[in-house]
């Protein structure tokens, strides 16, 4: 008997793998046409190939997963209603036998707001790797969160099947494990290990390029007393409330993290001493002037403020925090509430 090929190939579920439909007759009464999601097609032998096609193709208008083949030119040949579901078309969009790029326009534009120059670049990218049957997976954020994952598998007779997964919830939990493992979870600037990865970065660029680069270091004054007579909580949201301070007051280049208890670092590129001494002295009266209200309670708090200036001379940025720890320990001894650089 005439064996009947229908050679599509592509990623299986969730990309991993590669996934065959195959059509061809067998000494048995049926034979079976795997697809994705874990389901099958039993197909009778003596089926003609269009009607299997129709089969297979309708089988694919049930999936998860959003299946759009093209032909050798990139033009739309079978659109499945789970990429309809994805990017959110009506049955009745304009989108059979047209071109890839046209498609890409139209459900792009729906979905992101890009600049014109940005919005072009993007698509002749998407373009080019398809037709280049680049098949590692790209990913697609959506402006509000969605996250879709495209795969692309280049087909026999030169066409292309595209694979869409909806991974919102992935992304969603990725980007979660993101700030924990880079945020402090109390205050919401950055954890230490996050700002001494950054720092090391602004590091590098000064001893490239050697322009100034400033470091303030701080704590809050008397905080074992502000715990002994208001309680833990207390103490913590006074904590929460100078990091606001810091947050509104800082420019957008500047890097702030709390380095560990009530103690805070801020790094400033492009700024010199005397620069970084007027940041500081803005923090630290704005701290000053300010009641933090935990509960009815209107507590008071005051920082005391170290200041470093990266110079030659040193080695690393640690060399820059332990200039600025020598300055606060300055400032405590001076009686508190005060910048000093060092």
């Amino acid at each position: 008997m005439r064996a009947h090929w229908f050679g599509l190939f592509g990623p299986a579920f969730f990309g991993a793998g590669l996934l065959q439909w195959l059509v061809r007759p067998r000494s048995e009464c049926y034979y079976f046409a795997p697809v994705p999601i874990l389901c099958c097609v039993i197909l009778p032998m003596s089926s003609p190939p269009n009607q299997a096609v129709d089969t297979l193709l309708a089988a694919l208008d049930e999936i998860d997963l959003g299946i759009v083949f093209l032909d050798r030119n990139l033009r739309t040949k079978f659109i499945n209603r789970a990429f309809l579901r994805i990017y959110r078309l009506s049955y009745k969009s304009p989108i059979s036998d047209i071109d890839f790029e046209t498609l890409m326009r139209f459900v792009v534009k729906k979905r992101r707001v890009l600049a014109p120059a940005e919005f072009n670049s993007y698509i002749k990218r998407r373009v080019k790797e398809v037709r280049a049957g680049v098949e590692d997976p790209r990913d697609i954020r959506m402006d509000d969160g969605q996250a879709i994952r495209v795969y692309c598998k280049p087909l026999p007779d030169g066409g292309r099947m595209l694979v869409f997964t909806d991974i919102t919830d992935l992304a969603h939990t990725a980007d979660q494990l993101k700030v924990q493992a880079t945020v402090d979870g109390m205050t919401g600037v950055f954890n230490r290990r996050h700002f001494l990865s950054l720092a090391e970065i602004e590091w590098s660029r000064y001893e490239r390029h050697r322009r100034p680069m400033s470091l303030v270091l701080f704590d809050i004054d008397r905080f074992k007393s502000i715990n002994d007579d208001f309680g833990h909580h207390a103490g913590d949201e006074v904590i929460v409330q100078v990091a606001d301070i810091c947050q509104k007051q800082k420019r957008k280049s500047d890097i702030i993290a709390r380095f560990g208890g009530e103690e805070f670092l801020i790094l400033l590129p492009e700024t010199k001493l005397q620069a970084a001494q007027r940041v500081a002295e803005r923090l630290r009266r704005k701290v000053e002037t300010s009641a933090f209200c935990v509960a009815s309670n209107a507590i008071r708090a005051t920082i005391s403020i170290g200041v470093s200036e990266a110079n030659p001379s040193m080695d690393t940025v640690f060399d820059l925090i332990k200039l600025a720890d020598k300055a606060l320990y300055m400032a405590k001894d001076s009686g508190r509430n005060r910048v000093c650089a060092a």
